[in-house]
């Protein structure tokens, strides 16, 4: 079960934001990576409808933390708000990369990354978020490319946050950092 949300600033301890990635948790990742797949596939073809998931696309190995629990409660607000009667399943688990909410939603996939890609360049803790679109009958998840969006800048620079991160321009701790500010600054602003 999730923590409730504290009005305390959350920031992680220098100790747990340098952390290496382990052998053991890369395979944990790996093995979660085809459990989730499972269970999109389980969820569409129990409800024949796109599956979205939403998670916090924090930098470094710790990503179960406060500050992700946060981002993915007040985006899913807005999931929630926007898509409202369309939602039919909501599933909140705790993964190797994340808190992760998967929900079934009524509807076109490219109409709903549509909704999710306003959400993560208007919303101000959206640049946080990866909010995925997977259609019924299709391998993979539909892209920002093929509905003719620019990839996502990077937090810290106006580059592709993919180029950025495959080249680990940017040290873990500024990004980190720059998270940890915008999240006190969006806490100030919304208490």
């Amino acid at each position: 079960m999730e923590n409730q949300r504290t009005k305390e600033n959350v920031i992680m301890p220098e100790s747990q934001v340098l952390k290496k990635m382990t052998k053991e948790k890369y395979e944990e990742l790996l093995n979660y990576r085809v459990k989730k797949c499972q269970t999109i596939v389980k969820l569409h073809s129990l409800h024949r409808e796109p599956v979205m998931t939403l998670r916090a696309n924090y930098p470094g190995t710790l990503k179960n933390n406060e500050l992700t629990r946060l981002i993915n409660e007040e985006i899913s607000k807005t999931l929630v708000e926007t898509f409202q009667k369309k939602i039919l399943v909501e599933e909140k688990f705790d993964t190797p990369e994340g808190p992760t909410i998967f929900y079934v939603v009524k509807g076109d996939a490219r109409t709903l990354k549509e909704n999710a890609i306003f959400i993560e360049q208007h919303h101000e803790l959206g640049r946080f978020v990866d909010i995925d679109v997977y259609d019924v009958d299709e391998e993979y998840a539909v892209t920002r490319l093929e509905l003719a969006y620019e990839p996502r800048k990077c937090f810290l620079c106006d580059e592709p946050a993919k180029e950025c991160s495959r080249n680990k321009v940017h040290d873990v701790k500024d990004l980190i950092a720059f998270m940890e500010e915008s999240i006190k600054a969006y806490q100030t602003r919304n208490r």
